[in-house]
């Protein structure tokens, strides 16, 4: 292998390379590749991508078909000829003739060519290399040294001579190279010989360096401006009112469409929600319920047959679970899992039907701007970024990662933010960023050193923030409506009387006297607004102190309830429809 490179004035490099191969038919079977490097360290270490033009390829004099392969920080050169292969046992002459630039490194007393004639990872061994460095018109060389072996070795396996007064070097290795091993030179030259960048240079420079930073930085920074002045136009909340215990359940507002008020929805799948609604139609004398410490079963006791109190005076959702139900009681149990679902489904589609957009709004209109945006500067990370095959790998790991997290970040962000003021959003937010920057910074240590790669994590780590901050966008994007908002003050209202203690309770003016049928009333409300807990150990306490009038009036036994012992403390946790 020989290699001829040409230093120009202005630090470009003209460099022909010629190889000797000799074909056997097993491994090289119609032609060669060969891997250039894109990126170079100048003289303070730091990493630079450099210009690569490739001018012609030739085999034997004549010219051959090639295609290029930029990956990441590398181009392979595949110089083949698809519709032929190559005589076995003969020699063949390849010729590769390129530029590039950004090749020089500038120390304080000297200009340096460092060049890496050979590259390390031919799978091949090289009989010989011969390498002629040619400098600028009336420059000589004022020291070189160069070095053979693998990646990292310095051997000294090699000669020089000097040619042409001193302005061409002529480096010669003195024995074979084994497989992945190579021929690296070093060239100082006076100091001043290659001309500096200038400032518009530069400045072209530092975007070729940086261009993938700087486009995630600008990209996060738009989707991030936009999203934040879509907030405050729509997105935010109306202000909450003041929190008043509240006695009974707002008006019109069933147990269901209370637990679909307050989540913005059915969070779970609305099965929290037919829990409350299954509870309040027994309560109301359409259910009974049976064996819920076991296997729960739901059975319709025919009042929906009398035309005054039928399903069409009951909630949409209520209805819907009475007209499901039929005739057929239905155990709670895996083998029946199909009619449960269909149970669910046809539950939660009357209620949403009935109430999207009532008391919420997606303004999904304000929120697709965004997501638009965030596709543009994804497409843009992804053609500017220059990722290789081990960022590849990491944006997949990170994925992984990031899609088991999103659920848990966006459910904790929706619980954070939601009706809090512009100053802690944005405090939220931030450290949020914070916590998001760090958890890449470690993940790309991690990977760095799993996969020995420098590539370009930073790129990564943005790319997975917008796909994160589209998905909490989109749920903080919805806002109550005046009416939401005013529900949602009500069952606050609600939710503060039945979790309070028995002492507490008393102590509020206005408020009822416990008793079964109040407590039965507002149990499903306690169970959709998830304080039936403490709702059912402020019963279990009036029960005890009920026990001073007689054992009558401190016993409870529902009679829309059969099986075992009705325990109110642990009612809550009993129903399930999962």
């Amino acid at each position: 292998m020989t290699s001829l490179i040409h230093i120009e004035a202005d630090g470009t490099l003209r460099v022909t390379e010629t190889i000797e191969v000799s074909v056997e038919g097993n491994q090289i079977k119609r032609g060669i590749y060969r891997d250039f490097p894109l990126t170079f360290r100048d003289g303070g270490g730091t990493r630079h991508r450099v210009d690569f033009e490739l001018l012609s390829v030739t085999r034997d004099g004549t010219p051959e078909p090639y295609k290029e392969n930029r990956s990441g920080d590398d181009v392979r050169i595949y110089i083949d000829d698809p519709d032929g292969r190559l005589a076995h046992h003969h020699h063949h002459l390849y010729a590769i003739t390129y530029e590039t630039t950004r090749q020089i490194r500038f120390f304080d007393d000297h200009d340096e060519l460092y060049w890496n004639v050979t590259g390390q990872e031919w799978a091949f061994p090289i009989d010989a290399v011969t390498a002629r460095v040619v400098l600028p018109e009336g420059v000589t060389a004022i020291k070189w040294t160069a070095f053979t072996g693998r990646f990292g070795e310095k051997g000294q396996d090699w000669i020089v001579a000097k040619d042409n007064g001193g302005r061409e070097l002529i480096f010669s290795t003195t024995r074979p190279l084994s497989v992945n091993e190579g021929l690296s030179v070093a060239v100082a030259m006076p100091k001043g010989t290659i001309a500096t960048p200038t400032s518009a240079e530069s400045v072209g420079y530092f975007w070729l360096d940086h261009r993938g930073e700087i486009v995630a930085i600008a990209g996060l920074a738009l989707v991030f401006a936009y999203f934040c002045w879509a907030w405050l136009r729509v997105g935010r909340d109306p202000k909450p009112g003041t929190t008043i215990p509240l006695f009974s359940a707002p008006e019109g507002v069933s147990p269901a469409l209370a637990d679909y008020i307050y989540n913005n929805g059915f969070s779970d799948g609305g099965w929290r929600a037919l829990s409350a609604a299954c509870i309040n139609l027994a309560v109301k004398g359409y259910l009974e319920l049976a064996d819920l410490e076991s296997e729960p079963v739901l059975t319709t006791t025919g009042e929906k047959d009398d035309p005054e109190n039928g399903i069409r005076s009951l909630p949409p959702g209520e209805a819907a679970v009475i007209k499901t139900l039929g005739h057929r009681p239905l155990k709670l149990t895996k083998e029946n899992g199909k009619r449960v679902q269909m149970l669910g489904t046809k539950f939660s589609s009357a209620i949403v039907g009935e109430n999207r957009g009532r008391f919420f709004k997606s303004n999904a209109a304000y929120w697709l701007p965004d997501f638009l945006l965030s596709i543009l500067a994804v497409a843009a990370l992804l053609f500017f970024g220059n990722l290789g095959e081990t960022d590849i790998i990491f944006f997949v790991i990170v994925m992984t990662f990031v899609t088991m997290a999103t659920l848990i970040l966006v459910k904790l962000a929706l619980t954070t933010i939601r009706n809090r003021s512009v100053s802690q959003v944005v405090q939220f937010i931030l450290t949020m960023a914070v916590l998001l920057i760090f958890a890449g910074s470690v993940g790309t240590q991690i990977t760095s050193l799993a996969f020995a790669t420098e590539g370009t994590p930073f790129i990564i780590v943005s790319i997975v923030a917008l796909l994160w901050g589209n998905t909490l966008f989109y749920h903080l994007m919805g806002a109550p409506t005046a009416l939401g908002r005013e529900m949602l003050d009500e069952l606050e209202g609600l939710k503060l009387y039945l979790s309070v203690a028995e002492r507490e309770r008393m102590n509020m003016r206005g408020a009822p006297e416990m008793s079964p049928s109040h407590f039965e009333t507002l149990l499903p409300y306690a169970i959709a607004l998830r304080v039936e807990k403490p709702w059912s150990e402020t019963f279990q306490s009036w029960l005890v102190s009920a026990a001073a009038a007689g054992p009558t009036a401190a016993s409870y036994s529902p009679v829309w309830y059969h099986g075992a012992h009705f325990e109110p403390r642990s009612f809550g946790s009993a129903m399930s429809i999962r």
